[in-house]
């Protein structure tokens, strides 16, 4: 059993002593010191101190709750080893991702803001806007070491403006898919495509087959 808060006044030193837990046995209590010089703040606060009591033991559990969840969590990380199987399986993504930036390319948001003559003082006001707008999206770069940690695939953009079909393409995913999930949705062989194409290869020629590919995608999705 837990001890109750107590307080004693002394002049106009009002001295708060909280709620301590029996687990805290040996360890010195903390005090607090409240400057009351009006005898009615006074008595309020020592009418209430019951409610602060409950207070206090309510939001020192959630705290001790909160503090065992992140040691839980710092252990995990540390004694969770990868299988082979999972080390397989994350180097065959990488090597996808990897090769989805090298064969179409991508740009920085300081160079798309440099390519469409903008004038704003932050160079990635530009592409934050379209992103905001899902007009366009980002993956992170697969090299960790990369000073660009955000980059967008150049096959969103036509001569540097962002392809109209891939706003429609994010707007029938909404939050279903990743950043790289997406990436890999536009360069990957689909059914629901003539000759089971590419949607990069006909976000311009044939876009609206290409979103009512990812439409009927997105469904599967969601199911």
């Amino acid at each position: 059993m837990g001890k109750a808060a107590s307080a004693t006044l002394q002049g106009d030193l009002l001295s708060v002593q909280p709620y301590r837990d029996d687990r805290d046995h040996g360890t010195p209590g903390r005090t607090f010191l409240l400057e009351v010089k009006d005898a009615a703040l006074s008595s309020v606060l020592m009418s209430s101190l019951s409610m602060l009591d409950r207070l206090l033991v309510e939001k020192m559990a959630a705290a001790r709750e909160r503090h065992m969840e992140e040691v839980v969590d710092f252990m995990t990380e540390r004694l969770l080893v990868p299988s082979t199987v999972e080390m397989d399986m994350a180097q065959r993504l990488a090597t996808r991702h990897a090769r989805v930036l090298n064969e179409f390319g991508y740009l920085t948001a300081e160079q798309l803001a440099d390519a469409n003559r903008s004038q704003a003082g932050n160079r990635a006001a530009l592409a934050a806007n379209w992103r905001k707008r899902r007009q366009i999206f980002a993956v992170p770069h697969p090299e960790k070491a990369a000073r660009e940690r955000d980059v967008y695939p150049a096959f969103q953009f036509e001569e540097h403006k962002p392809i109209k079909a891939v706003h429609d393409v994010l707007e029938a995913f909404g939050a279903h898919k990743a950043p790289w999930k997406l990436a890999l949705w536009f360069t990957s062989n689909n059914g629901w495509l003539p000759g089971s194409a590419r949607p990069v290869d006909l976000l311009t020629t044939d876009s609206q087959a290409v979103i009512a590919a990812a439409k009927r995608d997105a469904q599967g999705s969601a199911a």
